[in-house]
């Protein structure tokens, strides 16, 4: 191996409402006077005299949308002088927001991935929440929750719930094969490397040691901050590091199929377009995986029993950590963005709307919330609170640069160059070359 670069109900009801004192592919034209109208740009945001409504709008499954209801109701309570009205869908989420968006009418609040922020952030869609942050108490959010949707140094979101990548071990193979539990306690890329390199003969080739890794955008982006790029892998231009560092990721992957620690690429080709189910991991073919962590939930419906482990680290000894979250933006076109922000905050913070809430959506970004209801978390949910625990306590608290405006197809570039470097059809110094040739190319025809 090479060295590679959570009182009583009022109490309760008042604590939550204590302050400290996204789209779609179709590129909307939102003008930045949007926000600058409804906030005045100058800090001077003013609650209304008399009862408003508030529009919240989310995607998701029918218990998502009756909890979610039931916990404005609540905030509603709490708040006394709103009135909110759900706008909600299973499906088509994100063209009929760009269509509100671009007709002006969008809902006040509205729930997002970071790609939303993104997009809609950099157009003027959405408030500066730094406007109206003595409406909202985050701080039971870590800075490194918190920060991941920052774009162009605003946060224009506040996460709801929190993700972060692991390797999913399935310790009903281990056992089987007589394998030892990997030491995940400090461990590098190397050991890791090692291990994987010893299931399939140990196994006498029935399953493999890790599921493909160089297919994996959010890890590369992990790969690079651990090497010292704390910006990770994008810039606000395009790729944000060198070639040699991609290359150095796409290396450990070719080189992994090589020794046999992961499956040839006839056989991992098989297993990719479905879900967590449908993977290596899923089916019993690999012994581990780095993926998100509350894909374990998932994974355990398989009749397997799964553990968690820490990401390995290079010997510069950072963790690179990054988060992934689902979270509630206002937008620019709220006329009531002080109480859109009130009601926000309810939504992430207050505890009798928790209890309704749960982890329905994910684990709780609020720590407050996570203890709060953590008794009630599956075996499943408790290991993910538990992983993050871990992890906000190493991680970086300056969360990697947002990927710019069309690099949302990195992930599948990565995933065709990838194949054609296992393939043996280009080296991997080749792929990281044309991998990022075509990605600064995506990012400079959209802007």
């Amino acid at each position: 191996m090479r060295d590679p670069m959570r009182p009583r109900k009022a109490e309760r009801l008042r604590r939550g409402m204590t302050a400290v004192a996204a789209g779609s592919a179709v590129l909307l034209t939102l003008t930045a006077c949007g926000q600058e109208d409804n906030l005045a740009q100058d800090d001077e945001t003013s609650s209304s005299t008399g009862p408003v409504e508030i529009r919240v709008a989310w995607w998701g499954a029918e218990g998502r949308h009756e909890q979610t209801q039931e916990a404005l109701k609540v905030c509603e309570e709490a708040l006394g002088n709103v009135t909110t009205s759900a706008e909600y869908t299973s499906q088509g989420y994100e063209d009929r927001l760009a269509t509100q968006f671009a007709a002006g009418d969008a809902p006040d609040i509205i729930q997002v991935t970071s790609g939303h922020v993104t997009s809609y952030g950099q157009r003027g869609g959405l408030v500066d929440i730094s406007t109206v942050m003595d409406q909202i108490d985050t701080s039971a959010i870590s800075p490194g929750v918190l920060n991941q949707d920052l774009v162009a140094g605003k946060n224009y979101a506040v996460p709801i719930t929190v993700n972060a990548s692991g390797i999913m071990l399935n310790v009903t193979l281990m056992e089987q094969y007589g394998l030892e539990r990997p030491d995940d306690e400090d461990w590098t890329w190397d050991d890791l490397f090692e291990y994987a390199s010893t299931v399939n003969e140990a196994s006498d080739g029935a399953i493999w040691g890790l599921q493909q890794p160089s297919e994996d955008l959010r890890l590369l982006g992990i790969w690079a901050r651990q090497l010292g790029h704390p910006d990770g892998l994008f810039s606000e231009t395009g790729v944000g590091v060198d070639t040699d560092v991609i290359s150095s990721f796409l290396e450990y992957g070719y080189d992994l199929q090589a020794s046999g620690g992961s499956a040839p690429a006839s056989v991992s080709i098989e297993h990719q377009g479905g879900g967590v189910e449908q993977t290596m991991i899923g089916t019993g073919k690999a012994l581990m995986a780095v993926r998100p962590i509350n894909e374990i939930t998932a994974l355990a419906a398989t009749g397997s029993e799964f553990e968690l482990l820490q990401l390995p680290v290079h010997e510069e000894g950072k963790t690179g950590q990054t988060f992934r979250s689902m979270s509630w933006a206002i937008t620019s076109d709220s006329e009531h963005p002080v109480e859109a922000a009130q009601v926000l905050n309810c939504l992430q913070g207050n505890l009798d709307a928790a209890d309704i809430l749960q982890a329905e959506r994910g684990l709780p970004a609020n720590q407050e919330v996570v203890e709060h209801i953590k008794a009630d978390l599956s075996p499943e949910q408790q290991m993910m609170a538990d992983f993050v625990d871990v992890v906000q306590e190493n991680a970086p608290e300056a969360a990697p640069v947002a990927p710019p405006p069309g690099a949302d197809t990195a992930e599948t570039m990565l995933r065709r160059y990838a194949e054609d470097m296992l393939f043996d059809r280009v080296s991997p110094a080749e792929t990281a070359e044309q991998f990022t040739t075509e990605l600064n190319q995506s990012v400079s025809d959209a802007g």
